[in-house]
């Protein structure tokens, strides 16, 4: 009886042990190798293009860092996705066998200074392109070839927008007509820029202000290209110089690309008599919702992770077996039974 009631209490004590003690948790491993600290660092800037709708090009700013304790020159390589090129960067020269990669810069940095790159890319889509993004990355380098991790930076193409077109014809007088274009922008947005064409028949001649020399309106008419930046609710207003000879004559005037614009009032005709002519714009059928052509980052030149939703790693991993709880019931309920078995004993010990 001794017996049973002596097992009975070491069995109870040594399934409370783990309860009262509590899983036991791994030291996290510590890291055998420590990275060292980049000599040159380079960051770029987001870069919103503008300007000609069908090339539109804008700034990119390059900030290029001596974290370093002493003087070293600041190198850095720059790479740009597909359907963009840099068109301006005198301190950059392409990286032989690896396409839209540029080594920048080269200039000496105090310790701890900074020095700012000033570069233009432009689009090289075949096609004009609204309302997409692509991705470039900029590495900082020291003069030994160390390189840095790349860093990403967004370009930005231009945004559809929404722009009306009114004009107005003066009489033809010895054979010379002013047509009066005001272009409005009703976007919410500045434009850098628009293109305007007019479509001449046989007898009709743009004699100013001077046609671009884009080639996309060869045998047609004309193209003028307005460069200027057309803020949200602004007017363009400017006057466009006819030759006439023949007779009544019709024009077409259009805003283009025409799969910028969202709304119906980018087109009119104007007929040009002795008594002057005017147009409100024709009702056309809009333009498509998305862009024609989306450019897209190459695997080098895009974002180097994919970004996934962080997860704890006690969520990852499932926890199994026997929970400590189911420990403590059955260690409670052998010492129970060794308490009874005490009763037990002295009870036939009285008797």
């Amino acid at each position: 009886m001794n017996r049973l009631f002596a097992s009975g209490l070491v069995a109870a004590a040594l399934l409370l042990v783990p309860t009262l003690a509590g899983p036991a948790v791994a030291a996290p491993a510590a890291s055998s190798t420590a990275k060292a600290a980049p000599t040159i660092t380079a960051r770029g800037d987001i870069v919103f293009l503008g300007g000609d709708p069908w090339s539109p090009s804008g700034p990119l700013e390059v900030t290029v860092r001596n974290p370093g304790s002493t003087a070293a020159k600041g190198f850095f390589v720059l790479r740009l996705p597909t359907n963009t090129d840099l068109t301006l960067g005198g301190d950059c020269r392409t990286v032989q066998g690896t396409p839209r990669t540029w080594l920048c810069g080269g200039a000496e940095l105090p310790a701890g200074g900074e020095r700012v790159h000033r570069l233009t890319v432009a689009s090289t889509a075949a096609e004009p392109v609204f309302g997409a993004q692509a991705w470039g990355s900029v590495a900082g380098r020291d003069a030994t070839g160390g390189t840095d991790e790349f860093s990403d930076f967004r370009i930005n193409w231009p945004e559809r927008t929404s722009l009306r077109l009114r004009a107005t014809a003066g009489p033809v007088v010895n054979g010379t007509t002013t047509v009066r274009v005001r272009v409005t922008n009703t976007g919410t947005f500045d434009i850098g820029g628009y293109s305007f064409t007019i479509t001449t028949p046989t007898g009709v001649r743009v004699a100013a202000p001077a046609c671009a020399d884009s080639g996309r309106m060869v045998g047609v008419g004309c193209e003028i290209l307005r460069p200027s930046v057309l803020a949200d609710g602004a007017t363009d207003s400017f006057d466009v110089r006819l030759a006439v000879t023949g007779g009544t004559k019709t024009v077409k005037l259009a805003l283009a690309p025409a799969n910028r614009y969202t709304n119906k009032d980018t087109t009119l005709t104007l007929r040009l008599t002795g008594s002057g002519g005017s147009g409100a714009g024709d009702a056309t059928t809009p333009p498509p919702a998305g862009p024609t052509v989306t450019p897209s980052p190459t695997a080098t030149a895009g974002p180097t992770a994919t970004a996934t939703t962080s997860t704890p790693e006690a969520a990852q991993l499932p926890r199994t077996g026997v929970s400590g709880s189911t420990y403590g019931l059955i260690g409670a309920a052998l010492l129970a039974l060794g308490i009874g078995l005490l009763v037990l004993r002295r009870r036939l010990f009285r008797g």
